[in-house]
C-alpha cells in the first residue's frame, strides 16, 4: 500500500496542507495520507497544545476518505524527531512517501539524524514561493519528486498573525477550525 506521510506542527492546519496532500495522492497514486501532528517540536514553539492541534487537524481532514490522522507523536514531554516516528511506523520504504514543503526541505539538514531519513521514506516536495529549484537541489540531500501545481503561499505563521490582527481568514482555513479556535480562545 502506497502511503503518504504529512507531518507538521499544524498550528493551525490550513487549506494548503490539505491541498498538498490531495495533489500528492493524485500525482503519485497514493492510497492514503497519514497526517502526523508533531508532539513536542524541538525546532518550534507551538502556540496551541498538542491536543488542540490534533483536534484541528482532525477537523481539517474530516471530509476526506483517504486521509487519516495518527497520534504517534503524542508524547509531549520529550522532543519528537521525524526519524524516530518513521522508525516506529515501520513501513516499507518503497511504499512510503514523506511530504514536505520546499521551505522545510531546504532546512532538513538541521533535523535530528536527518541522514537516516532516506532509510525509511521517499520524498515528495511541494514548491514554495521564494525557494528556487536550484536552491532546493543545492540544499536537499536526497532524491525527491516535486508535487506539481500552483505554489500555495499559506503558512500557519501568517494565519496566527491574521487571527491576532482580527483579519478575515476563511479563505485560509475551514470554518469548523475557525469555530474551534474561537471556542477555545486560541491564538
Amino acid at each position: 500500500m502506497k502511503i503518504g506521510i504529512l507531518g507538521g506542527t499544524f498550528d493551525p492546519p490550513h487549506f494548503a496542507h490539505k491541498e498538498i496532500a490531495k495533489r500528492a495522492l493524485d500525482q503519485f497514486s497514493l492510497e492514503k495520507i497519514i497526517f502526523i501532528p508533531a508532539g513536542n517540536s524541538w525546532q518550534k514553539q507551538n502556540s496551541a497544545t498538542y491536543e488542540n492541534r490534533f483536534i484541528m487537524t482532525q477537523l481539517l481532514i474530516s471530509d476526506e476518505e483517504l486521509f487519516e490522522i495518527s497520534d504517534i507523536e503524542n508524547n509531549v514531554n520529550q522532543p519528537t524527531y521525524t526519524v524516530d516516528t518513521l522508525k516506529k511506523l515501520n513501513l516499507k520504504k518503497e511504499e512510503t512517501f514523506f511530504i514536505l514543503g520546499a521551505d522545510a526541505a531546504i532546512g532538513i539538514s538541521t533535523w535530528e539524524s536527518y541522514e537516516k531519513l532516506s532509510n525509511y521514506v521517499q520524498f515528495l516536495i511541494a514548491p514554495r514561493k521564494k525557494i528556487s529549484e536550484k536552491n532546493l537541489k543545492n540544499n536537499f540531500p536526497f532524491n525527491y519528486s516535486l508535487i506539481l501545481g500552483n505554489e500555495l503561499d499559506i503558512s500557519s505563521t501568517t494565519v496566527r498573525r491574521m487571527l491576532l490582527e482580527k483579519k478575515e481568514i476563511s479563505s485560509l482555513i475551514p470554518k469548523n477550525i475557525i469555530e474551534f479556535i474561537n471556542n477555545q480562545s486560541l491564538y
